[in-house]
């Protein structure tokens, strides 16, 4: 029998951890899901019993608890085979540059695009020890500057200045770690969740062809 994938899922704010989780559950992976703050104590509320995949709380802000959660993964299962970087949160909706409060901006960088960073340089090794590793970093059309510019694009009108620059920065970075990562076996993806033709939300309930597209990127 084919042994199990290992997967990696982060969750801080956007709801979308458990969804994928999910979907990685129907495919044969083996999936901890790492939450912070709310989304934890939210998570946590199911019960384990009802959880297929394995819930661990997390501070994507502190090197000492992504450590520990890299040692958690090399005692457990030795290798990494799929990482899926979902964690970011949202704030300043609808500031302008007269309100904008540098210290929210940081905070949002902190889980939004450094701790990707951070996660990477740590599972690296991990992933490296699996046949076929992948990378997944979730992102969002508010950081796709061509699109913002399209007086047509749904979210144009948005101003979330922190939000939408820190997704131009993971799709940049994401660019750079696929030609870095050439060489080497380890693919890394971008994945927008958002289904431009309805204007949501990142949301669980995800339509059938983001699933897909999903699903494309895992098997």
């Amino acid at each position: 029998m084919e042994e199990n994938k290992v997967a990696l899922v982060t969750e801080a704010g956007n709801g979308l951890g458990k969804a994928l989780a999910n979907l990685l559950l129907n495919y044969n992976y083996k999936v901890v899901l790492a939450a912070s703050g709310k989304s934890y104590d939210r998570l946590s509320e199911e019960g384990s019993s009802i959880r297929g995949y394995e819930l661990v709380e997390t501070d994507f802000t502190s090197g000492e608890r992504l450590s520990a959660l890299k040692h958690q993964l090399k005692s457990s299962f030795g290798k990494l085979d799929l990482l899926v970087n979902n964690a970011e949160i949202v704030n300043g909706f609808g500031h302008k540059i007269d309100h904008l409060k540098i210290e929210e901006i940081k905070e949002l960088y902190e889980v939004n695009f450094f701790a990707v960073i951070k996660i990477i340089q740590l599972m690296k090794p991990l992933l490296e020890q699996s046949e076929d590793p992948r990378i997944i970093n979730v992102t969002s059309a508010l950081g796709d500057i061509n699109k913002m510019k399209d007086k047509e694009f749904c979210y144009y009108d948005y101003s979330l200045t922190a939000y939408a620059t820190s997704k131009a920065a993971l799709n940049m970075y994401t660019h750079l770690q696929c030609k870095e990562f050439i060489p080497s076996k380890i693919s890394i993806h971008s994945f927008d969740p958002v289904a431009l033709k309805n204007c949501t939300h990142n949301s669980v309930m995800i339509c059938d062809e983001i699933k897909d597209e999903f699903i494309a990127l895992i098997r």
